[in-house]
């Protein structure tokens, strides 16, 4: 159940990104990352290895949908690597509160930079420092500004289909009566 809730939540934010989202006329050119703030959701409810998939495979299809106009499968390393690693620190609160935001925040830097670096590696000619760190910021800020309308709702229909959503629980003690 979990793993198709996932892979409708993926394919509903790749093709919004890419039919709507990418197309619109918004300020400085840039457009909020829903695809990575949908990897954020799931791999903050899911294992390292799914959060990897899940990120690996949203990064793919980012990659090879229209209107990509950069390597094939920078985007599934670096979102692969986000949902790894967005799945392991959900242990330290970054399911409750402003956890979540700040784990978005992270990512987005983390993978805005990321792209920069490998296009300067790749010598993509767009990776010029100033520019690509004033489109990583402007990407950011608009990321951030819509991050509560996908992480709430990700985040609550993750609660509702995992089955280890009270894991942060701690554990019974035994011996007390009315325990078993």
């Amino acid at each position: 159940m979990k793993a198709t809730v996932s892979a409708l939540l993926v394919l509903a934010a790749v093709l919004v990104q890419t039919a709507l989202v990418n197309r619109l006329p918004l300020p400085w050119g840039v457009a909020p990352d829903l695809v990575l703030l949908v990897v954020v959701g799931i791999a903050l409810w899911s294992s390292p290895a799914a959060g990897a998939v899940t990120g690996f495979a949203a990064g793919l299809a980012v990659d090879v949908l229209p209107p990509a106009d950069h390597e094939i499968g920078r985007t599934a390393l670096l979102l692969c690597l986000a949902g790894y690693t967005l799945a392991r620190v959900h242990d330290y609160g970054a399911r409750s509160g402003l956890g979540p935001y700040a784990a978005a925040a992270g990512a987005v830097l983390g993978v805005g930079a990321g792209f920069v670096v490998f296009g300067l590696i790749l010598g993509d000619p767009r990776a010029q420092l100033p520019d690509a760190l004033w489109t990583l910021l402007a990407g950011a800020a608009m990321t951030l500004v819509a991050a509560p309308a996908v992480l709430a709702p990700t985040g609550a229909l993750m609660r509702r289909v995992c089955a280890d959503a009270y894991s942060d629980l701690p554990a019974p003690v035994t011996g007390v009566k009315g325990w078993r």
